[in-house]
């Protein structure tokens, strides 16, 4: 199955590249062809002027110079297409890389979304070098990755959970469109757009003309100027009566040129910045969809039956208008007809009509990327499952549950229950046999089946739950805080929240390793008898082999174990979850096999 995945995109790319060869050689024809014209043009200019002035010539010339200008278009959406094109290209090998285990190499880790504080993404890689998102991650500018963020590291309610695998099990098969989606966000890099409040802002900036019942009237002017103009040539009026309007005419161009001038250069900018999202925008416009939330995305950008590509092109039409600046007949024009208070006013009509609608077009955009990048690890994962989540008192069941971030060839999986509130599994095991893995397994998973993707297992069925872990707990030299501190805070985190009565799932690796062997079994008895109490499952892993007896205590509170193999200087690790007590330590065993002491 996999590698009929690999095929596929490898045959897309091949396909995409002949496509670039074909569209390089046109590029290079057309180059050749304009210079051939142009000198064509040039030949027959020099003919009509120092050997036969016939007129045929100006005629030939004048074709060819129509030519030579329709072939520089061309040749421009030739170019435009090649960069497409490779964008595809670097898609499908991203694909390849993906599928081959090396997105590691992958640039955008989501480092800024890192945040130790957090229940539960730093323990269990959700950001960061090697992470979830840096798997998964397909979108092309800021919102898109902020909007997968956030799905990856918080809770939402359940129906908006099942509308979301809906709409990733629909974009799953689009794999064309979900490819055209994301080249379009690349062919302008909207990921170097890192501040978009300054573009909502300007959209969002409350209008000084259209609301001013006086300029609004003085825009009218010209008309009276012009009357007058009419009236003097016919004798009517005094013919000298139109200067004085028109020198009105030049005290508010004088008066508004600065207002003027900041808002054209503001909007300059801000058109270039909005053109890069109407591609994106124009791609969603069109599609025919089925799931309950990319029909309401898509209903959100139509707004009074305009759509946001006819908004946006009436945008464009304003920024020609402003493009009269930089002609040597705009003083003229301007003080005639009052050419840059009018653009002006259609301006601040624009941002007061669809402006107010830019935040919620990005946001769509953003949704898309998400959903998108959500459909790519279903459509490269057919066999991953869509979990059925309730919302019930915490439960969670799997079957072949594995780790999604391990290459499949080296992916073990393991079947797991923990069927009610109370249910808490004493993972035991010695050093690297899997027990932090399989917790890390489980939250990951949990994390993917909230977000509305698939997970890693052939069945799993899961309640409603919040995430907490206390896994890779530091120190804090700046707040003057030790790692066994830092620990205490973490667990009375998850008690806490478990004391609120919400149902919550909990993952606590190596609990109290910080402190000696007395206190870490008291304090950890203490801990785990009391979440057994409360609304929770969870699992926790421990070296402490005394912790086992708490199954005699609670018929909640169950032992399991990973198992290791030591052969003469090598240890086996099948990786398997056993029900039981380990038996095994592998301590001294490693120091041996590293150095740190001599075999005997």
């Amino acid at each position: 199955m996999k590698s009929n995945l690999y095929k596929k995109y490898e045959k897309l790319k091949n396909d995409y590249e002949k496509k670039v060869v074909k569209k390089k050689k046109q590029s290079d024809f057309l180059v050749f062809l304009r210079s051939l014209i142009f000198l064509s043009i040039v030949g027959f200019l020099l003919a009509y002027t120092f050997f036969l002035a016939n007129p045929i010539y100006l005629f030939l010339s004048g074709i060819l110079i129509v030519v030579f200008f329709l072939l520089i278009v061309k040749h421009n959406r030739i170019k435009e297409s090649v960069k497409y094109l490779e964008k595809l290209c670097q898609i499908n090998d991203t694909a390849l890389q993906r599928l081959s285990g090396k997105w590691a190499n992958f640039s955008n880790t989501g480092n800024r979304f890192l945040n130790p504080e957090h229940p539960y993404s730093s323990d269990l890689n959700i950001f960061g070098q090697g992470s979830l998102f840096q798997y998964i991650n397909a979108a092309t500018f800021y919102i898109g990755e902020e909007k997968l963020a956030k799905l990856l590291s918080s809770s939402d309610d359940l129906d908006q959970i099942h509308q979301r695998q809906q709409a990733v099990a629909e974009l799953k098969p689009r794999l064309n469109w979900r490819q055209h989606f994301q080249a379009l966000g690349m062919l302008d890099d909207l990921k170097q757009i890192k501040n978009t409040e300054k573009l909502l802002t300007w959209a969002e900036s409350k209008p000084l003309l259209i609301n001013n019942k006086y300029l609004s009237l003085i825009r009218f002017f010209p008309f009276i100027t012009f009357g007058l103009v009419v009236l003097g040539l016919f004798h009517l009026t005094p013919l000298y009566l139109w200067i004085l309007p028109l020198a009105i005419q030049i005290i508010i161009v004088a008066f508004t040129e600065k207002t003027v001038h900041q808002a054209f250069s503001e909007t300059g900018k801000t058109v270039k910045e909005i053109k890069r999202y109407s591609a994106l925008l124009n791609c969603i416009e069109p599609e025919n969809f089925e799931a309950p939330l990319l029909v309401k995305l898509k209903d959100k950008l139509v707004a009074d039956g305009y759509t946001p590509s006819q908004q946006i092109k009436n945008l464009f039409k304003i920024a020609e208008r402003m493009a009269l600046r930089y002609s040597s007949l705009h003083i003229i024009i301007n003080i005639s007809t009052l050419w840059d208070l009018h653009t002006l006013i259609k301006l601040e009509s624009w941002k007061n009509k669809s402006g107010q609608k830019l935040r919620t077009w990005l946001s769509v955009i953003g949704e898309f990327e998400a959903l998108s990048s959500l459909a790519g690890l279903a459509h490269d994962h057919p066999d991953w499952a869509f979990p059925e989540i309730t919302k019930s008192s915490p439960t969670f069941s799997a079957s072949s549950l594995g780790h999604p971030l391990i290459k499949d060839e080296t992916r073990v999986c393991n079947n797991i229950s923990l069927p009610g509130p109370g249910t808490i599994l004493l993972i035991t095991g010695s050093n690297m046999s899997g027990k932090s893995t399989f917790l890390r397994t489980i939250g990951i998973n949990l994390v993917l089946a909230y977000a509305g993707a698939p997970v890693c297992a052939k069945k799993l069925c899961c309640s409603l739950m919040d995430i907490y872990s206390s896994m890779q707990v530091s120190d804090n030299l700046e707040q003057n805080v030790s790692t066994f501190y830092a620990e205490l805070k973490r667990i009375k985190l998850i008690v806490d929240a478990a004391k609120t009565g919400k149902p919550i799932i909990f993952l606590i690796d190596e609990i109290f390793n910080g402190t000696n062997s007395k206190d870490r079994i008291l304090g950890a008895q203490a801990v785990i008898k009391n979440l057994n109490k409360l609304n929770t499952i969870g699992l926790v892993s421990t070296h402490d082999l005394e912790l086992s007896r708490l199954e005699t205590e609670s018929p909640l509170i169950k032992n399991y174990h990973f198992r290791d193999e030591i052969t003469g200087e090598r240890i086996n690790f099948d990786y398997r979850l056993r029900p039981g007590v380990s038996q095994s330590t592998n301590a001294m065993a490693l120091m041996k096999i590293i150095g740190l002491l001599e075999t005997e």
